[in-house]
């Protein structure tokens, strides 16, 4: 369900991917590794999320998971919250109705895109909170409401689950190829300013 515009403001180059191109050529060989031999790959997941509950443990905190990094993989999501009830999972999703994928230790944010309002106002009423990128810049505030809602700061933390909000619009500011987005997926702020006018 990757967009256009996600693909490239979000998903390929995200984060560290973007000065890393090790980053991309170990995601392509866990994806194929994925495919050619699930059950290996399962088994290495279990591993790390085992390592993880021993050594959250050892510190005294709680372990979350987000498992869909740059995939979109509602299954995968859902059993490795069935199968490790300890521990909190979260993740981003363009897959519609994404409400009835959650789980008590399985929190979906939704994804907004320059193609998909209608999803995002199903989504919003169903009490799932909607990510969208705004053109904002750094240490500038997000604007207060879109989509007739109030918007929260979701470039604070990336925990999800912590945002104690629902049917809200996380607002992230657009960061390196997506400050140059020209698709719609970046949403301009000053399109905003002009509607409410």
């Amino acid at each position: 369900m990757a967009t256009q515009g996600c693909t490239q403001g979000c998903l390929y180059k995200a984060g560290r991917a973007s000065f890393t191109p090790s980053i991309i050529v170990a995601r392509v060989a866990k994806t194929n590794r994925l495919f050619d031999d699930r059950e290996h790959f399962l088994a290495c997941l279990r591993y790390d999320i085992n390592k993880l509950i021993r050594d959250a443990a050892k510190m005294g905190l709680q372990p979350a998971v987000r498992i869909n990094g740059t995939s979109d993989l509602a299954w995968l999501g859902m059993q490795m919250a069935s199968e490790f009830p300890s521990v909190t999972f979260y993740d981003y999703t363009k897959l519609p109705k994404a409400w009835q994928r959650t789980r008590p230790n399985y929190h979906l944010t939704f994804s907004h895109s320059e193609s998909n309002d209608s999803a995002c106002v199903d989504t919003l009423a169903h009490g799932l909170n909607v990510a969208v990128v705004f053109d904002t810049k750094k240490n500038q505030a997000l604007p207060s409401a879109f989509m007739g809602v109030q918007v929260i700061d979701g470039d604070q933390h990336d925990l999800r689950f912590l945002d104690g909000y629902q049917g809200a619009i996380i607002g992230l500011r657009a960061k390196g190829p997506a400050k140059l987005d020209c698709t719609g997926f970046v949403v301009k702020t000053s399109t905003l300013v002009q509607i409410t006018k």
